[in-house]
């Protein structure tokens, strides 16, 4: 009776919370899955296959990411927060040559960001990268839809040379650091030219938005 009272008495079982899922931060899904993606690429990242990075359940990560699509919207958006801040110098050229070399760069790190299956919604970090861009070309005449041409331009061709399998391979190994790499040259060469070709087009001005 004695030893029935006591265990009566006694501390809440310890082990009730065995069995519960651990606690999970939107964070740590996307963090887990730009790791996945580093290593496996974008088709790699399912919810089942985060879930398992994370040694839980694909039903336990819907709390906290509506569905796929959406944790890819995540994924893009949380890499561009590691790209190089490019501030306006006033040497537009410069620039825009600075802003094309720190976008390889992010490409060389996460070969991912060029394949065709992102989602095309873009999300603030797409938008907030988007107008940092343009607001590089400020010095240029240029009308501001022609700049916003410009630079989506530049996008799709850093996306084409990081899509290119020896030239990722190359960046990768070229361009991991801060100090401008002579493997970039051709790269950023053909970038910032085609930017200043739509830039300094008359007819693409005539029918550009202000």
């Amino acid at each position: 009776m004695a030893d029935g009272d006591t265990n009566s008495h006694g501390p809440a079982n310890p082990t009730s919370g065995i069995g519960r899922p651990p606690k999970l931060s939107r964070g740590e899904i996307v963090a887990a899955a730009i790791d996945l993606a580093d290593k496996r690429g974008l088709d790699a990242v399912t919810m089942r296959a985060v879930a398992a990075e994370l040694d839980c359940t694909a039903a336990a990560l819907y709390r906290h990411v509506k569905n796929r699509e959406e944790l890819v919207d995540l994924l893009r958006d949380e890499v561009l927060t590691e790209r190089h801040e490019v501030g306006p110098t006033g040497d537009w050229r410069a620039d825009l040559r600075a802003f094309a070399l720190s976008m390889l760069q992010l490409h060389a790190s996460h070969p991912w960001l060029a394949t065709n299956d992102l989602p095309t919604t873009l999300g603030p970090e797409s938008l907030a990268l988007t107008e940092a861009a343009v607001t590089l070309l400020d010095p240029h005449p240029a009308r501001r839809g022609q700049k916003y041409s410009a630079i989506a331009v530049c996008f799709e061709l850093v996306a084409g040379f990081a899509r290119n399998g020896a030239a990722a391979q190359a960046l990768s190994a070229e361009i991991a650091t801060p100090a401008e790499p002579d493997g970039s040259e051709y790269a950023l060469s053909v970038i910032v030219a085609a930017v200043i070709g739509v830039l300094d087009d008359e007819a693409l001005r005539d029918q550009a938005p202000r």
